[in-house]
């Protein structure tokens, strides 16, 4: 695998998430994520799961393989025209048919500036000049539904950062800073939301166990550039990675995406936890705020960093060529329950403006 490195002093990592495109590629998502990667010059792009929207109705038709094949070498084809180094996790939607793991990640591994090595637990480390690691990129498969629920990142993958996490200490002599990449966020989540009343405005009821509270952003959170347009789909139950991270505080922030309509950053502790938004156009979303997350690790500094996104109202002159589709997928609901209670909104409206018909027809007639 090809070194990566520093250059002039800063390492800029592109997150892009729930591209979730099909065979037949909206124009607008490749448009966009060519606009980004333009437009931030990352060192390397990490691709954060659901890639491809394999539930989709046009990917059951033909040979799924094919249909796998296709989609990902129409979304790869910017990142492969940039030839900056990029890697992936998957989602919970990217398998379907015979397009296993296995065979998309083989798909992957054809491109030139493909950095990945393992699609379960990976680790890109960053390295000076004298090729001393100094910072490390942690990849994590979080794993898919099961009978209608998500669970925790395997201990058997926290197992492998650990053992990652000190052999590089054994390297170097000290614990070596680092982000950490995966789909979908841990429980932990909602430990650092605000807990708030059903009326707060603003307010999003969590989900499955967590179903009987509602969250908001704490107010530190909050900011012109974040907003949480829905509940965090997490496992039910907490697993062992966030408190592993925590421990040495090596790694300084877990990222992910699975909640399109989330693009946040909050505080577990000492570790981040950071949602960044949806980024296809093929799937419901935020509108033009759809984009992808930037971090700056610096050289001198590598335990910190600045982290910003970058959406497609910052890019200028920007246009869609399928706005229809946008504006109905902007406006879809972000999940079966968001769903019906969309339903429920628009027959209690129906209902409201047929009884306002008939009073209206009674006193014209009276």
């Amino acid at each position: 695998m090809k070194k990566l490195k520093f250059n002039n002093g800063r390492f800029r990592i592109l997150q892009l998430s729930d591209i979730q495109e099909i065979a037949k590629t909206n124009p607008d998502t490749i448009n966009l994520t060519r606009e980004i990667i333009a437009k931030t010059q990352p060192d390397l792009i990490v691709l954060t799961g659901d890639q491809i929207k394999g539930y989709g109705v046009t990917m059951a038709h033909g040979d799924s393989r094919t249909n796998a094949a296709i989609t990902l070498n129409n979304i790869l084809k910017p990142i492969k025209d940039s030839g900056i180094p990029f890697t992936a996790v998957f989602g919970n939607h990217d398998f379907f048919g015979d397009a296993d793991a296995d065979f998309q990640w083989n798909i992957y591994k054809l491109y030139d500036n493909f950095v990945g090595e393992n699609y379960d637990f990976d680790c890109i480390p960053v390295y000076d000049e004298n090729d001393n690691a100094k910072f490390c990129v942690y990849c994590f498969d979080s794993g898919l539904k099961s009978k209608g629920k998500y669970f925790p990142v395997k201990d058997e993958l926290v197992n492998k950062y650990k053992a990652k996490r000190d052999s590089l200490y054994n390297d170097n002599g000290k614990y070596i800073p680092s982000l950490a990449f995966q789909h979908i966020p841990p429980a932990d989540i909602y430990d650092s939301l605000e807990k708030v009343s059903k009326d707060t405005k603003g307010a999003y009821q969590g989900a499955n166990s967590f179903k009987d509270n509602y969250y908001t952003l704490p107010s530190y959170a909050v900011n012109d550039r974040s907003f949480m347009g829905e509940n965090a789909a997490s496992p039910d139950e907490k697993g062992n990675q966030v408190e592993a991270f925590k421990e040495k505080g090596d790694v300084l922030g877990l990222y992910f995406g699975h909640d399109h309509n989330n693009s946040f950053v909050v505080k577990h502790g000492n570790l981040d936890l950071g949602y960044t938004q949806g980024m296809g156009f093929n799937i419901y979303g935020p509108g033009k705020t759809r984009g992808g997350r930037v971090f700056d690790i610096y050289e001198d500094t590598p335990d910190k960093y600045e982290t910003f996104t970058v959406t497609a109202k910052d890019i200028e002159n920007f246009r869609l060529e399928w706005p229809v589709k946008e504006f109905m997928y902007t406006h879809s609901p972000s999940s079966v329950s968001e769903g019906i209670k969309l339903g429920k909104k628009v027959l209690l409206t129906a209902g409201i403006a047929a009884a306002s018909i008939l009073v209206l027809k009674h006193i014209i007639n009276k």
